[in-house]
């Protein structure tokens, strides 16, 4: 049975009205899920506050020192992010048995000048007010080129 020019019309109003409640759909959806994203960055980095970080010695898995040349020692944290004016504070842990390697969390210069060195079993905590925006390393002086990372210290209003 031939088909009308109305059938045909009717029938492409009928996708056009689907494509159109899909793509509303998934706009709300977008919508929906990034409005709470949002707040809940944005009150993350509010300043100044107070922030505590756990900070330990970890291991990369099924890696080969002696083949690779450089210790398979890593931070539990490659990057701490505070905002400028923040209290913070780094609980720094040696988790390596007796016997095994000490570890230090180094920041070198005059803006951070943090040196702290554990012996196995050993941790400490340290303090400090953000007082500096920028990228500052961080280190453990025994095991480079593997165990380091970054404090990142964010400029006031910046998310």
């Amino acid at each position: 049975m031939p088909t009308s020019r109305f059938d045909v019309m009717e029938k492409s109003l009928q996708i056009t009205i689907i494509v159109s409640i899909a793509i509303i759909i998934i706009a709300i959806s977008a919508l929906a899920i990034t409005i709470p994203f949002k707040q809940t960055t944005e009150a993350n980095y509010a300043s100044p506050q107070k922030r505590e970080f756990w900070l330990f010695n970890s291991e990369i898995p099924k890696f080969n020192e002696i083949k690779m040349g450089m210790s398979h020692d890593v931070f539990s944290m490659s990057t701490i992010t505070v905002n400028k004016g923040d209290n913070v504070t780094i609980h720094f842990f040696n988790t390596e048995l007796p016997g095994g390697d000490p570890h230090s969390f180094t920041i070198e210069g005059k803006t951070y000048d943090v040196n702290i060195v554990l012996n196995p079993g050993e941790n400490k905590t340290v303090s400090f007010d953000a007082t500096t925006a920028g990228v500052f390393p961080y280190e453990c002086t025994f095991h480079q080129p593997t165990m380091q990372g970054q404090l990142i210290v964010l400029a006031s209003g910046q998310p």
